[in-house]
């Protein structure tokens, strides 16, 4: 199994368990007149069967200042770096909390603290368990003592190993690619992410229901170009906006999100059915500047929600790559989609860290939708069945 025991996000010092891997590398953007963060280089490239992301990921997480010593500076780094990022200033809490986390997550618990029974053998750093019994259960307010990722269901067994797997996708992904299969590496990626989302699911007690989802994979077509693949992400994100806040209005049309005779709940396809609906409404909205769009804010402004829309997020795999993104659908049509960290799957120093990453997206969605179970009816399939 291979082993990672930094993130890109801080330079600790070395655990004795391992040395500190490369870091991880957060993309650079360029913000696009259509609200999105554009990537200036594509990752179509691959040398010895590995991906060549993004050329502009070369800023991070980072910080020279020793930790966790100096707090106050640590905290001024993450402002400074914050204030980087285009669009962080119209971010959502839960956008704002999730790069906070992803910063700040070699100096935090991630991990309730008696799961490190459960990891022994795997190379971590101390800081990643939480020092608080009492915290075992993510309920703590204290950010930097909260643990992100958790059972919620209390089966520490299932969520131990689901997390395991993540640990050892990366080592996974690069024997597939190493063995020539490299074209098989994304498919390989995308079905264990769906099979973390399946476990989340469970835990957070809405597998039987008919939920809206808050959290979508998929997989990018490396053959496209830069502009195509910008917006197949953004279109997929808006869609997935659109779906949470057309599902959220207090006038919905029920018909919208119930499955067709004879077929199953499938949340992937809800968001498929509505993928055009978005593309239409996004460009009938967007009019030509100096246009006369008073009725479009009044129309918008009418709508009324049963609740507020949330952040949603977005797991890409492009070849052996995981973007993450998110998109606070409160926003509406224009709401700007923000990329937030890539993880490489051939860095095998890195597996550790790629997993805790998406374990992290993944669980804040989680809870996003276990706080709003009554928002969702019974799915006519009755209880899921995830055997993990």
């Amino acid at each position: 199994m291979d082993a990672a025991t930094a993130p890109p996000s801080t330079k600790p010092p070395p655990s004795p368990a391992a040395e500190p891997p490369p870091q991880h590398k957060v993309a650079s953007r360029e913000p696009s007149m259509s609200g999105m963060a554009i990537p200036s280089a594509i990752p179509i490239k691959e040398e010895d069967h590995e991906t060549s992301i993004l050329d502009c990921l070369d800023t991070g997480y980072e910080s020279d200042a020793p930790a966790p010593a100096l707090l106050p500076e640590t905290q001024l780094e993450l402002e400074l770096e914050k204030k980087r990022y285009p669009g962080a200033s119209t971010w959502a809490p839960a956008e704002e909390n999730l790069f906070e986390i992803l910063f700040q997550r070699a100096e935090r618990a991630i991990l309730p603290g008696h799961w490190e029974v459960d990891f022994r053998g795997i190379p971590m750093l101390d800081t990643v368990f939480s020092t608080n019994d009492d915290d075992d259960d993510g309920s703590r307010k204290n950010d930097l003592s909260r643990s992100i990722v958790y059972s919620r269901s209390g089966n520490d067994f299932q969520a131990t190993m689901a997390l395991l797997r993540l640990i050892d996708l990366t080592s996974s992904v690069r024997t597939t690619v190493q063995s020539g299969l490299h074209q098989k590496a994304s498919s390989l990626i995308k079905s264990s992410l769906d099979r973390y989302l399946s476990w989340a699911a469970q835990d957070g007690g809405y597998a039987h229901l008919r939920y809206v989802p808050n959290i979508i994979t998929a997989e990018l077509d490396p053959r496209l170009g830069e502009t195509e693949i910008t917006n197949l992400m953004e279109q997929r994100m808006r869609a997935l906006a659109f779906l949470q806040r057309e599902y959220l209005r207090v006038d919905r049309d029920d018909e919208d999100f119930t499955p067709s005779e004879g077929q199953e709940h499938c949340p992937a396809a809800l968001v498929d059915r509505f993928l055009g609906q978005a593309t239409a409404h996004h460009a009938g909205y967007a009019p030509s500047w100096g246009d006369d769009d008073d009725d479009d804010g009044e129309a918008a402004a009418a709508v009324v929600y049963r609740r507020e829309p949330p952040v949603v997020y977005g797991l890409f795999v492009l070849r052996s790559s995981v973007f993450l993104l998110t998109v606070d659908s409160a926003k509406g049509l224009d709401a700007y989609v923000s990329f937030h960290v890539d993880m490489h799957f051939m860095d095998r120093h890195q597996s550790v860290w790629n997993a805790l990453t998406i374990a992290i997206a993944v669980c804040l969605a989680r809870d996003q939708l276990a706080a709003r179970v009554e928002d969702f009816e019974e799915s006519q399939r009755g209880e899921g069945s995830e055997s993990d």
